[in-house]
């Protein structure tokens, strides 16, 4: 019933899908004219199916009457079989009583089988006494190489004994005859242990043998080989019959290797005999002592040892890999027991790369391969040494920093004269600074580990940062110590000299130890954005310029009230020695500052060029109803006028070419004081005719982009005859057309220009 249901469900389902196909094939009116052809194609598929259905189920009855046929054939089979099987189990049960009758032949048999083997080997077990005796003697003689030759027959006639009594594993077996061969041949068991004992002697001191005894050596490892070559053969032996002696095989040659190892291993431990308790330098003491141990241990092995082992041993080779081994276990305990500490680390790691120097396994008389040594430390021991030892540096260094600093801030403030070095004032920082540095570069280079050295230096990098913090809070703290109101300080002047100094040393130092120690960097990253050596130089120039920025505060003390509060006043206008006096004043203390270095002399006095045009542009300016000056005047008479924009350009004159005698001598000098700015404020204001004078503020906005309106509109304050109605309509608009336009051409001059605006906006604090 249910193949009925399932047949009838296929038919409905066949019908669906040829129903869904003919209406996909047969959508369009072009698809009915093809329905004869696809009639004929459907005809041909149906008939070529039939028949492949009709060859599969043709094909599936034969293999089954096959299968059938071997069914009938198996099953006779088993019952011939089991009739079989009956048929002995019931002739058996009529001749299980002959296994008692036939006990006392079995024993016949044995004993006749133990005689056979007797007779055959009558000769040998005859002479074992003597060969035993030739034997002791021969070891008693040191002859080990005949003594050898007598164990060894004696050793053949006790196998050739056991071999005729049969395989252990055999049932008929009789394990007494093996107990009574055994005994008999006791004495050839305790000479073989004898002989064992001799020759593995040498072996461990295979050194000492090589210099004076090589022939002693040569015949050991002459009995070995033969040992090794029995075990061979009995190793085939057993393979083929099924026998071999209890005592194969020996491995005498793994043994000796062993007993090598084991040797090295124990030098290694005599070698370590200093302890932290009785010497600092213990470990390094213990290094030495393997490192001077071993290498004369392999010119031994190399010279006289390789000539008397067989090629095979590869015996320089294997003692080379065994040191390494033994050292890198002992190192590996050291480091899992925590026995190591502080710099202990880095003569670990220093001397895990050491090793293959010429002054250890590189030696040139060696000709090891050092390519193909193997590290002392694994990954994970040499990981947990590196840690340690940045652990250890990092806090060193930073101790060491802050000690050198506050060292230094103390002596500082004994106001003991700086060191003069090459005609410039400097402190002990960038030398005791470099020296350590230097150092500890030095040590992290000869380890030659790239993780290692790049986190070295961020470690560096980082304190150094962090001293350059503590420096210029040092800075201030002097300053604040040494500062007096309204008056110069000459030590604050004389200390920020030499730091000054001090900063742009560190600055050449750190390149300096970049440029020669660190092959990490890429050539195309040095000087760029992402190089932090650069980045760290550029704040040591930054607080090199800090300094000279406290310098020009200390010199304003003896200015600012009497001087640069009155300049472009009234009092100024009828008073000629102002500007002489501020040359005056700043040609004093360029006396002082003679002792900076060429570089920071000129960026001093860019600082000093652009301050003083500040308080000039302060009295420009005078008239900025956001200012609290004291000074506001107008200039409406234009002779009044003429006398001031006369006097201005006189001292600006006067003022530029006083900067440039003072910086002749220094280098990059060129274009580096600019005072144009000023002549065209000075313009402005000495312009007799209003229409022009839109040229002369485009002129000098273009030339000060960063002007804002309100300043502009302070200058022509200055004027008095221009209102804020008159600014707005005829001259607000340079401000807003030029401004935006010159701010992106500006060049260098501009730039420097900008410097002074940029300085008196701050002070103002106009946005």
């Amino acid at each position: 019933m249910e193949s009925t249901d399932t047949l009838r469900k296929l038919k409905e389902q066949a019908e669906t899908n040829a129903l869904k196909r003919l209406q996909y094939e047969f959508s369009t009116p072009d698809q009915l004219e093809q329905i004869e052809q696809h009639i004929l194609r459907n005809e041909k598929t149906k008939n070529m199916i039939e028949s492949q259905l009709k060859s599969a189920i043709q094909s599936h009855f034969i293999s089954v009457n096959s299968c059938m046929d071997q069914l009938k054939e198996i099953n006779g089979n088993i019952k011939e079989v089991k009739n079989t099987i009956y048929s002995i189990q019931e002739e058996y049960k009529t001749i299980s009583h002959l296994e008692n009758t036939l006990g006392e032949l079995r024993k016949e048999a044995n004993k006749h089988k133990q005689l056979k083997s007797a007779k055959e080997n009558v000769q040998n077990i005859l002479n074992v006494k003597d060969l035993a005796k030739k034997a002791e003697q021969y070891i008693d003689d040191n002859n080990l190489l005949l003594a050898h030759k007598c164990l060894f027959d004696m050793e053949k006639c006790k196998n050739d004994i056991l071999e005729e009594l049969g395989n252990p594993s055999d049932k008929n077996h009789n394990i007494d005859d093996i107990k009574l061969v055994e005994e008999f041949f006791k004495k050839v068991k305790q000479l073989q242990d004898i002989l064992h004992s001799n020759i593995f002697l040498i072996i461990k001191r295979m050194l000492e043998v090589s210099k004076s005894y090589p022939n002693q050596l040569v015949t050991a490892l002459r009995i070995i080989s033969r040992e090794e070559a029995l075990d061979e053969y009995w190793t085939k032996k057993k393979e083929e019959t099924g026998f071999s002696p209890s005592d194969r095989p020996k491995r005498w040659k793994d043994e000796c290797k062993e007993t090598i190892r084991q040797t090295i291993e124990t030098k290694i431990q005599g070698c370590w005999v200093d302890e932290r308790d009785t010497n600092e330098k213990w470990f390094s003491n213990n290094l030495a002592r393997i490192n001077s141990r071993f290498l004369d241990d392999l010119e031994i092995v190399k010279r006289l040892c390789e000539p008397c082992f067989p090629p095979s041993y590869k015996i320089f080779e294997f003692y080379v890999e065994n040191i390494i081994n033994s050292i890198s276990n002992h190192f590996h305990l050291l480091l899992d027991s925590n026995q190591l500490k502080d710099r202990e680390f880095y003569i670990l790691l220093s001397w895990s790369e050491a090793y293959k120097s010429k002054d250890f396994l590189g030696n040139p008389k060696f000709n090891i391969d050092l390519n193909k040594l193997p590290n002392i430390l694994d990954d994970d021991h040499y990981k947990l040494a590196l840690d340690r030892y940045l652990e250890y540096t990092n806090s060193n260094i930073k101790v060491w920093f802050q000690n050198t600093l506050t060292k230094n801030y103390n002596e500082w403030l004994t106001n003991k004269e700086p060191l003069l070095i090459d005609g410039c004032y400097e402190s002990n920082i960038p030398n005791d600074l470099y020296s350590m540095l230097f150092q500890q570069f030095t040590f992290t280079d000869l380890i030659k580990d790239d993780r290692f050295f790049k986190e070295f230096v961020k470690y560096i990098l980082s304190n150094l940062n962090i001293f350059h913090e503590s420096l210029r809070g040092k800075l201030f703290d002097f300053k604040t110590c040494n500062s007096k109101p309204n008056e110069p300080s000459n030590e604050i002047i004389t200390r920020m000299i030499a730091s000054s100094n001090d900063c742009l040393r560190l600055k050449s130092s750190i390149l300096e130890l970049r440029d020669r120690f660190d092959t990490f960097m890429d050539k195309d990253e040095i000087g760029g954005p992402n190089d932090k050596y650069e980045l760290l130089g550029s704040k040591m120039t930054n607080l090199s310029e800090l300094c000279l920025d406290l310098i020009i505060e200390e010199m304003i003390k003896c200015l600012d009230e009497q001087y640069f509060k009155v300049l472009l006043s009234r009092e100024w206008l009828t008073n000629n020695q102002i500007c002489d006096t501020i040359i005056n004043t700043s040609t004093d203390f360029m006396q002082d500052l003679r002792y900076l270095r060429p570089v920071s002399q000129l960026k001093f006095l860019i600082k000093w060029h652009n301050r003083i045009k500040v308080e000039y542009m302060k009295g420009f300016f005078q008239n900025l109803s956001i200012t609290k000056m004291l000074r506001k005047c107008q200039f409406t008479d234009p002779q009044e006028r003429r006398l001031f924009t006369s006097k201005v350009e006189k001292e600006v004159a006067y003022l530029e070419d006083w900067f440039k005698r003072m910086a002749t001598t220094l280098p990059d000098n060129k274009n580096a004081f600019d005072f144009e700015s000023l002549r065209l404020m000075n313009k402005i204001v000495s312009s007799d005719d209003l229409d022009f004078l839109y040229v002369e503020i485009a002129s000098l906005v273009k030339k000060c982009p960063n002007m804002t309106s309100e300043m502009l509109f302070g200058l022509l304050s200055l004027r008095g005859d221009v209102s804020r109605s008159e600014y707005k309509e005829k001259f607000e608009d340079c401000i807003k057309s030029e401004g935006p336009t010159t701010s992106s051409k500006t060049g260098h001059k501009e730039t420097r220009v900008d410097a002074a605006i940029t300085i008196l906006k701050k002070e103002l604090k106009i946005q």
